[in-house]
């Protein structure tokens, strides 16, 4: 039972790299190193596993909003966006989850029409310099910044900008 119970604790890293549609042919893989598919299932559908993929989609997803093609569609779909939410869903792209946060980003995502991403520069980048966005609405002061990100995000910023109390 200990030797079960020692390779668990080193599958389960690996296991969380496979998207949840995998996992099923994954466990039957991994069936003969177990004594029944009770144990196996056990190993990744808990109940921490299933809020540690919630919480990193809800911190990862990025919210989807599609341009109108027309200008009346246009003018429309701004008064939305201010009256209610114009949010089309999220989703959760590979390489910008990756981005970090700054206030004073110097990079910014552009959502396309087929809701695929874009990253377009804000200022010339020198090499090396890490790429990053701002998570939130950066007109706001330091204190509202620094609200959101806490409560929404779980950090709290310590970029230029919010060090300087901009």
């Amino acid at each position: 039972e200990d030797r079960v119970s020692g390779r668990t604790h080193h599958l389960y890293p690996f296991i969380s790299l496979f998207q949840p549609l995998y996992h099923l042919v994954f466990l039957d893989l991994l069936q003969p190193h177990f004594h029944d598919k009770v144990s196996l299932t056990v190993l990744v559908l808990t109940k921490q596993w299933y809020i540690n993929v919630l919480a990193r989609i809800r911190v990862n997803a990025f919210r989807i909003e599609l341009v109108a093609s027309s200008y009346e569609d246009l003018l429309s779909s701004a008064v939305a966006s201010v009256t209610c939410d114009a949010s089309v869903g999220n989703a959760v792209y590979m390489l910008p989850s990756f981005y970090n946060h700054d206030c004073d980003p110097n990079t910014h995502i552009v959502w396309l029409e087929n809701a695929d991403a874009k990253l377009n520069t804000l200022r010339d980048i020198d090499e090396g310099e890490e790429l990053r966005i701002c998570y939130i609405d950066t007109s706001m002061n330091v204190n509202a910044r620094q609200k959101i990100l806490t409560e929404g995000f779980g950090f709290q910023c310590r970029c230029q900008r919010c060090l300087s109390g901009d």
